[in-house]
C-alpha cells in the first residue's frame, strides 16, 4: 500500500503537508533551510492503522509512541513500538507503520530534512540498532507538538512557518533526555536524587563525600555514574547549580556579591568569583553590569 493511496490508514486528527512550493522557499532561506517539517500527523488510539512511506521518500522520519503498542518495519524487517518508546528512521527507505487486529496506539508522526538534517537524525539515533529507545513523557513535548500544528496551520505567513520549525528544534531536543528521565528506575534515579539534594543545598558547600552519603551510595561509584550520564562530575553540576542561582540573585537583586557568595556557601568573595568566571565567562561584577 503506497502513501495518498487506499490503504486502512484512518484520518489522522491533525495533519499537515508542506506544499512543493513552499518547500522551494524553506530551501533558499538562509536560516529555513536547516531544519524544516516536511509531513507532521497525529494518530489517536486507531485500531487497523497502517502507514507506508515508499522507498524513494526523501526524508527523515521520527515516529513516537504514546500509548498502546504497534509496529514498524523498515525495509520489510520488523520491529515492536511500545509506548514511551520512539524510533527515528532514514531517508530512502521503505518504511511501514502499524497495529495488528487488536491493537490501538497513539503516535505522533514527523518527517522532516534541510541542511542539518542528517545531523539531526545520527543525534537523535542514540541506539545505532534504532531499536527500544525510550523517552519520559513529558507535558511541555506535547503542548510543544500543538504548538506548531497551529502555527504550520497559518503557513501562508513564512514568519508563522519559521516559528514552527524552530519549535521543532526543541520538541527533537526532548528526546534526548538523559538525567531527568522520569520513567527509569535505579542509577537514574539515583541521579535524579542527588539533583534534588543539590538543589535543596545550594547554600551549603556540600563535598563528593556527602552528596554520596546522603544519595546513600559510595562516593566511587557517584562519581563514575554521573560522568557516564551527564560527562560532568558531582561537584562541577553542583557549582553550576549554585552559579545559575547566583546568576539569577545578580540580575533581579541589589545584593552585595558578597553576600550572594554567602548565600551560595563560598566562605570568600575571591573563590565565588572565581568559580562564576569559570561558568559563565566574565566576574560577576561585570555580569551584573551588563544584565
Amino acid at each position: 500500500m503506497k502513501e495518498n493511496a487506499r490503504h486502512t490508514e484512518t484520518t489522522a486528527r491533525s495533519h499537515w503537508l508542506l506544499p512543493a512550493r513552499l518547500r522551494g522557499r524553506l530551501d533558499n532561506h538562509p536560516i529555513g533551510k536547516n531544519l524544516y517539517i516536511t509531513e507532521i500527523a497525529f494518530y489517536p488510539e486507531h485500531s487497523l492503522f497502517e502507514k507506508e512511506v515508499p522507498r524513494n521518500n526523501p526524508d527523515y522520519i521520527l515516529a513516537y509512541c504514546v500509548s498502546g503498542s504497534g509496529w514498524y518495519k523498515l525495509n520489510n524487517k520488523m520491529q515492536i513500538l511500545n509506548a514511551n518508546h520512539f524510533v527515528v528512521l532514514p531517508k530512502k527507505n521503505l518504511v511501514q507503520l502499524g497495529t495488528d487486529t487488536s491493537g490501538q496506539w497513539s503516535i505522533y508522526f514527523v518527517k522532516f530534512n534541510g541542511t542539518i538534517g542528517e545531523d539531526m537524525y545520527k543525534y537523535l539515533l542514540r541506539d545505532k540498532k534504532n531499536i527500544d529507545q525510550t523517552t519520559p513523557p513529558l507535558v511541555g513535548r506535547i503542548a510543544q507538538f500543538q504548538d506548531i500544528m497551529h502555527h504550520l496551520d497559518l503557513m501562508e505567513n513564512m514568519e508563522n512557518l519559521l516559528y514552527a520549525n524552530f519549535r521543532f528544534y526543541s520538541f527533537l531536543g526532548t528526546f534526548r533526555l538523559t538525567v531527568f528521565n522520569y520513567m527509569k528506575k535505579g542509577i537514574d534515579n539515583i541521579i535524579e536524587r542527588c539533583i534534588i539534594i543539590m538543589k535543596d543545598h545550594l547554600h551549603e558547600n556540600l563535598t563528593l563525600d556527602d552528596l554520596a552519603s546522603k544519595a546513600h551510595v559510595s562516593a566511587s561509584y557517584l562519581s563514575a555514574l554521573f560522568k557516564q550520564k551527564t560527562h560532568y562530575s558531582p561537584i562541577q553540576l553542583y557549582t553550576s547549580l549554585k552559579i545559575q542561582k547566583a546568576s539569577q540573585l545578580l540580575k533581579v537583586t541589589k545584593m552585595p556579591i558578597k553576600q550572594i557568595a554567602e548565600e551560595m556557601g563560598y566562605l570568600d568573595q575571591y573563590s565565588f568569583s572565581r568559580s562564576f568566571k569559570q561558568v559563565m565567562g566574565t566576574s560577576p561584577k561585570k555580569f551584573r553590569e551588563t544584565k
